[in-house]
């Protein structure tokens, strides 16, 4: 007889049930991603991306959890202060999802050696590593999805051979000692870089191809710039 709490006992064949007339969840299933970066970015986007069943999520990233990255980065709490972040976000994301297999590397993203990915989704938080990502995709002939947040703003765009450069969309600047960050906004330009990763392997909607959106959070507007 079963109990009311059986269904927890049986295979995820719900899990996926409020997405199904929205996705492929078999295209989902077979895509490997790369998140560059699983910090502030890169662990909302690998959230979404788990809970959503993406197959494979590559993750890279070179630092371990500092206590100023607590009131953004939602994958890690204070107990995970000094320990490696791809270390600790592998193992968030498999309780989130057991069915998505994680690979995690520790390194730069130009110094390590990353397997086989459909699409790369930037967690990153300098323009050089950006740079470096976008080449790295553009040698490979695979999409890169921009993403940066400062502030209240973000912006995102969706780059491939066939679009303009990182370069030519945004100028390099001398970055601030310390950037300002709040954790809303992330959320707001992650949850914006997970979706154009999701119509992508999905081969749903528009994508942001020569188009970028600008998030401003202070007036809650957001605006399109052509490219």
């Amino acid at each position: 007889m079963l109990t009311p709490y059986s269904n927890l006992m049986i295979s995820n064949t719900n899990r996926y049930a409020r997405q199904r007339d929205l996705v492929d969840q078999n295209l989902l299933k077979k895509s490997r991603v790369l998140i560059a970066g699983v910090g502030g970015l890169g662990g909302h986007i690998a959230q979404e991306l788990a809970m959503a069943g993406v197959g494979t999520l590559i993750l890279v990233d070179k630092d371990r959890v500092d206590e100023t990255n607590l009131n953004r980065q939602v994958l890690y709490t204070s107990d995970d202060i000094a320990k490696w972040k791809v270390d600790v976000a592998a193992e968030k994301l498999r309780k989130i999802n057991p069915e998505v297999q994680i690979v995690s590397v520790r390194g730069e993203i130009d110094s390590v050696t990353l397997p086989e990915f459909d699409i790369a989704v930037d967690g990153l938080d300098n323009i050089d590593s950006r740079f470096k990502l976008e080449k790295i995709c553009r040698d490979r002939d695979v999409p890169y999805i921009f993403g940066a947040v400062e502030g209240f703003m973000g912006m995102v765009s969706f780059l491939d051979n066939t679009t303009i450069s990182l370069e030519k969309i945004i100028k390099r600047r001398l970055q601030l000692t310390e950037v300002q960050v709040l954790s809303a906004t992330v959320a707001v330009v992650a949850g914006m870089e997970a979706l154009e990763a999701i119509k992508y392997i999905c081969k749903k909607g528009i994508l942001l191809k020569n188009r970028l959106m600008i998030y401003d959070g202070y007036s809650g507007k957001f605006m399109e710039v052509r490219l």
